[in-house]
């Protein structure tokens, strides 16, 4: 039987379609890719990375081959972004295409399953995230403000008579603390707290195997996590032993703190508690494991960024005092010096929101971000990335770009205002990540981090350590390398602006607002 024209028509279009489809598929793959280093068989470039600071590495690479590169690291086809326009063009604007995750054993292995940050895209991370951004979005967060304020105020109380090698360790608890009473409506005020252990132990064991040179080893050998642990080379599975059981108790603690007080209390509120009966009101009963994975990524990501935050911003004041005394000043212009400060000052304090973000700069929490997966062939400035590719956003980087921040190592607050003595349009979105995986809970670490940093500043003077001559210690900071990169703990004096009775009354007062 003769066809049709309309199905001669049809078939027609059908084959110059697939014709064209194979056409342009063969031309992407023809193209190069980023350039790079030169790559020894299967493990590629992963010996040329400096293991402390591969960051470091990775932007060398890009001064010397463009902000886009591209290597082999062990098998694993990785393309690194050292420009925020290269990580805002593809992560940001092409977002449906870089917005998976990579699979990462050595999350894994640490137990860090419960963390929703490294979950693949699909729709159970969908569901995760929208529990959390309902607890977490910008209007939201002003009702964390409070138990952020007491955490902060807390902290000054403590520092009060605390030697000074503990500020590390109390800083760490104000941000534990903070959070903790939001997310799970639990109140720590001790560095013996249970579950403050828990959440230092967590964090401890666990870093450790993230660091990016050994999560590297373990993804690309994931049998590695299988051996007995009497053979030689598997320190990691010992590690990996210890990091599950505290990450276990890190993740089930707390919640069945909150959802016992959640039965025994009608009224008892937190993120918590207050997600399960939105998912009530709304026909949706959220099921547990989601639930869990949002309050512990929120648990995780309040407790150890923040703290890195702020034990950077304590370095930063002790190596530049002139910074320090103007922003005390500003305080107590706009408070005075019969009150605490409040979220209610912070319009009128943008220097210290130009500290905040200048020791985000400074110090990058996430050096190389979290990375992303590409989830279909791509194009950019010519150069082909492949499907499966990970792609790294190295914030450190940008965070140096000169460009953008001329002499990048001084510390200038100023950096982010106007002429006017306003803050800037630049928020360092960069250190929060990129597109639909930007951090969720970036609002309320702000909020935490301004209450910590307005309310040490006002109390205290950081200032170098003096040896046994008097004269000031030398300070080089160094950061961890780890998945969280935090400041190595250094000496510092700490001088009270205010006598300890008056600081006390301001404490005592501040209930009552």
């Amino acid at each position: 039987m003769a066809l049709s024209t309309s199905s001669l028509v049809l078939g027609l279009s059908l084959s110059l379609l697939i014709f064209a489809l194979v056409k342009y598929s063969l031309k992407k793959a023809s193209l190069p890719l980023p350039p790079g280093p030169r790559q020894l068989p299967f493990i590629g470039a992963a010996r040329q990375i400096d293991t402390l600071k591969p960051w470091v590495t990775y932007a060398q690479w890009g001064a010397k081959y463009g902000d886009i590169i591209s290597c082999n690291l062990f098998g694993q086809r990785t393309v690194v972004l050292n420009s925020e326009k290269a990580a805002d063009d593809l992560l940001e604007r092409r977002s449906r295409f870089y917005s998976d995750r990579p699979a990462h054993s050595a999350r894994s292995m640490a137990g860090w399953d419960f963390n929703f940050t490294f979950d693949g895209y699909g729709n159970d991370w969908r569901l995760t995230r929208r529990i959390f951004q309902q607890a977490f979005r910008e209007q939201k967060v002003r009702d964390y403000q409070p138990a952020q304020l007491n955490a902060a105020r807390r902290l000054v109380v403590n520092i009060m008579d605390a030697p000074a090698e503990s500020v590390w360790d109390l800083l760490s608890l104000c941000t534990s603390s903070a959070i903790l009473a939001t997310v799970y409506g639990y109140e720590v005020d001790t560095l013996d707290d249970p579950f403050f252990n828990i959440t230092n132990q967590a964090l401890t064991t666990a870093m450790p195997l993230l660091i990016p040179g050994k999560a590297r080893i373990t993804d690309a050998f994931p049998f590695v996590k299988h051996l007995p642990t009497f053979l030689p080379g598997t320190s990691v599975v010992r590690e990996s032993l210890l990091a599950r059981k505290w990450a276990k108790l890190f993740s089930d603690v707390p919640f069945n703190f909150a959802i016992d007080k959640m039965q025994s209390e009608q009224a008892f509120s937190c993120v918590l508690a207050d997600a399960i009966r939105h998912g009530r009101e709304n026909d949706q009963n959220y099921p547990e494991s989601n639930l869990k994975k949002a309050v512990s990524t929120a648990f995780a990501g309040g407790a150890d960024t923040s703290t890195s935050t702020l034990q950077s911003l304590v370095i930063a004041m002790a190596l530049n005092p002139a910074v320090q005394e103007k922003a005390h000043a500003d305080l107590v212009a706009v408070v005075g010096m019969d009150r605490l400060p409040t979220f209610e000052d912070q319009t009128s304090l943008s220097y210290i929101d130009a500290i905040v973000r200048e020791t985000m700069r400074w110090g990058p929490v996430v050096p190389l971000g979290v990375s992303h997966a590409v989830m279909e062939d791509d194009v950019y400035e010519g150069y082909f990335i492949p499907k499966g590719s990970t792609i790294v956003a190295n914030a450190w980087a940008m965070s140096r770009d000169p460009r953008r921040y001329p002499d990048p190592e001084a510390f200038r607050p100023e950096r982010f205002l106007t002429k006017e003595g306003a803050l800037s349009d630049d928020d360092v979105r960069w250190s929060f990540g990129w597109g639909r995986r930007i951090c969720p809970g970036r609002y309320s670490a702000l909020n935490a981090i301004w209450a910590a940093a307005a309310t040490m500043m006002f109390a205290y003077r950081f200032e170098k350590a003096t040896d046994e001559n008097g004269l000031p210690i030398d300070i080089t900071p160094e950061w961890t390398c780890a998945l969280v990169s935090r400041p190595k703990a250094i000496p510092v004096h700490i001088v009270r602006r205010l006598d300890k009775v008056k600081l006390a009354q301001l404490i005592e007062e501040s209930k009552h607002e």
